[in-house]
């Protein structure tokens, strides 16, 4: 298919998104007024399945045994572009990651290229994606195989700069117990083993370690547990550690430096050590440029100006990462805030409703479902962003 034949298709979906524009922003609304925590997210998933259900997709809920994840079909074969849905919210903040644009974004994406499907062959596949902020509801989703015979996904996050790659790291939490014995820290100090003094140990080893580890990578923790009274010697301390590293390899290698400080802490204190990992591990982003070409491609076209920085700068972690480990995978940012305004802020979760947060839920729909129109007509576009994703562009 040429170029000026996709422009009708391309013309349809953002006629389309304009058409569902006002459920779109009632549906944002909706979720941010109804904040809810990871895996707590019963009313968005709720909500946004009714209305992916009364456009016909197939929709399954409780996916990857998640109570709030759900898949929602529509087409068949190949290509086929998935479109992701974060609605989880901060506690205390509600919305101020801007999670109910993203949710809404993705679905009118869908509902846009889904008006295509009877002349464009493919298959559109939306997975709700809960527990984004904490607890990588993702995760299980890539485990399960939902993702399997996919070839591209798609999601945009609100931000107070417009980017088109921004690097994530992988991320690793530890926690780690120590067990002393308590004693009088006066009368008989002699007679206890302090827990207390293991976690300080091995906080100040991780501290002395990060001198000397790459500049993207990152090590912080808390002491959680540190005892009862100053005059009981402490049995009992606990912490908690995150380690991060851009690519999966260091961040096995500097886990096991961590470890290592935490088992040395202990043997110079007489204590016993429990190592918990928590949780599944987040995997670093990997970046899909020539899919986020395409997709600047036509947000540009749609009049928005991308700011990009440097791919590594101001970098956190998020389940996506574990998605684009798996398929081409895009998270582009898109500005809805003034610069000084960044996420997790309580003027982020107001921007979130503003009108400014809205027509950049829109903006994102239409470049969305336009970048799915460019790969499910072009098979030389799919095949360059499959390519890439192996190694073999």
């Amino acid at each position: 298919m040429q170029p000026n034949d996709v422009q009708p298709f391309k013309q349809q979906v953002q006629a389309e998104v304009d058409r569902l524009a006002p459920d779109l922003l009632a549906t944002s609304r909706f979720l941010h007024a109804n904040p809810e925590m990871a895996y707590e997210e019963h009313r968005a998933a709720e909500r946004l399945t009714a209305v992916l259900e009364q456009h016909g997709f197939a929709v399954a809920r409780g996916v990857a045994g998640l109570p709030t994840a759900f898949t929602a079909r529509a087409g068949s074969g190949r290509p086929r572009i998935a479109f992701l849905a974060e609605y989880d919210a901060l506690p205390g903040l509600g919305h101020a990651c801007g999670h109910n644009l993203i949710g809404t974004a993705s679905l009118g994406a869908a509902l846009a290229v889904k008006a295509l499907l009877d002349r464009v062959p493919a298959e559109i596949l939306v997975v709700g994606c809960p527990a984004e902020e904490k607890g990588g509801g993702k995760i299980p989703l890539v485990e399960a195989g939902v993702f399997a015979g996919t070839d591209a996904a798609m999601l945009v996050h609100p931000s107070n700069r417009t980017e088109m790659v921004k690097l994530a790291l992988g991320m690793r939490e530890i926690r780690v117990e120590y067990f002393g014995k308590a004693s009088h820290a006066a009368a008989t100090p002699d007679q206890g083993i302090n827990a207390l003094d293991a976690v300080v140990l091995a906080y100040t080893g991780i501290s002395t370690l990060r001198q000397q580890v790459r500049p993207d990578a990152r090590i912080h923790g808390i002491i959680t547990h540190g005892g009862q009274a100053p005059n009981i010697i402490p049995e009992y301390a606990a912490a908690r550690f995150y380690v991060r590293a851009l690519d999966l390899e260091y961040l096995e290698e500097l886990s096991r430096r961590v470890v290592a400080c935490f088992e040395a802490a202990a043997q110079a204190t007489g204590c016993r050590l429990k190592i918990t990992p928590a949780g599944c591990d987040y995997h670093p982003y990997k970046p899909a440029y020539g899919l986020a070409e395409l997709f600047q491609r036509n947000l540009e076209f749609l009049g928005e100006v991308v700011d990009q920085g440097p791919v590594d700068r101001e970098l956190g972690s998020t389940d996506v990462g574990n998605v684009s480990q798996a398929i081409p995978t895009i998270q582009p940012m898109l500005q809805i805030s003034p610069r000084e305004v960044t996420c997790h802020m309580a003027a982020f979760a107001e921007a979130a409703v503003s009108d400014a947060g809205h027509r950049g839920m829109l903006l994102a729909a239409k470049a969305m479902a336009m970048t799915a129109v460019d790969l499910v007509t072009d098979p030389t576009s799919l095949a360059r962003v499959a390519d890439e994703f192996h190694g073999r562009a």
